[in-house]
């Protein structure tokens, strides 16, 4: 007999004592997330499918469900990780993923690090592809490398834009790197920390408007219904810029936004360095 899935997540029900109303969801998060959906996106709207993923083989254990985690929060967000589905989708009792990963705290710090370790700036050998010379170009290079860390994770904001965030080799390493070029650049080390966190900050601020889910249709059918209910209503009469925004694409244009912003920066920060 087929075992009962929860109708959120996919993931097999455990069994009841057969009595009272069927049950339709396989924990707290799974119900919560699809009362948040509903609120969202409308009674109708569908949850979004997580794909079968391979239970991870070989290697370290600890490696190996962190890279089981990754998949899942690229698949369905931070929502879609949690030890219980971690143990499931990785053909492992609960207590055998306690012992290698202690809490969800745990588990999400080691993602953040597992990401950070493998972009591009942190893998590329120094001897092979070193990072340019001038400061400026080598900030641009850093950011764009953060950027694209964002764009690939949505979900890695969420652990590293907070006043806790993870202190593991990898994250530490990409926030001496950028020091290390405001320091090139004239920087004693404390203001050096400062412009540090004024690049981050606009980075994290723009990687807010990235969206979890580019295939969700009800963005696309907001973005436009908003347009027209401001063009209708006179709102962009007066306001050059918001007639102008109406003919962008935040999905598409996200990128060269980005990049205008990041220009103006830099130019301020490297304009009078540090005394």
């Amino acid at each position: 007999m087929l075992s009962a899935r929860c109708v959120e997540c996919e993931a097999d029900l455990p069994v009841g004592a057969g009595r009272g109303r069927p049950r339709r969801y396989c924990s707290r998060r799974c119900q919560a997330r699809a009362y948040r959906r509903r609120r969202e996106h409308g009674p109708t709207s569908t949850p979004r499918r997580i794909r079968d993923l391979p239970a991870p083989t070989g290697g370290d254990p600890r490696h190996r469900l962190v890279a089981l985690a990754v998949d899942l929060a690229d698949a369905g967000g931070l929502d879609a990780v949690s030890l219980r589905v971690l143990a499931q989708r990785g053909g492992l009792p609960a207590h055998a993923v306690y012992r290698h990963v202690r809490n969800r705290a745990d588990l999400l710090a080691a993602m953040a690090e597992q990401v950070t370790a493998t972009s591009p700036t942190a893998t590329s050998p120094t001897g092979t592809a070193p990072q340019p010379r001038d400061p400026r170009q080598r900030l641009e290079r850093l950011a764009g490398d953060e950027w694209a860390m964002y764009r690939r994770h949505p979900w890695l904001l969420a652990i590293l834009a907070t006043d806790r965030p993870p202190t593991g080799p990898a994250v530490l390493a990409m926030v001496d790197r950028v020091v290390a070029a405001f320091t090139s650049a004239g920087y004693d080390p404390a203001e050096a920390f400062r412009a540090y966190l004024a690049l981050s900050g606009y980075i994290q601020g723009m990687a807010l408007l990235i969206r979890r889910d580019p295939g969700d249709t009800t963005y696309h059918a907001w973005w436009s219904a908003t347009r027209t209910r401001l063009e209708r209503t006179g709102r962009t009469r007066d306001r050059q810029w918001l007639a102008a925004a109406g003919q962008t694409r935040p999905d598409t244009d996200l990128d060269t936004w980005f990049q205008f912003g990041l220009r103006g920066l830099l130019d301020g920060l490297l304009r009078r360095p540090a005394r």
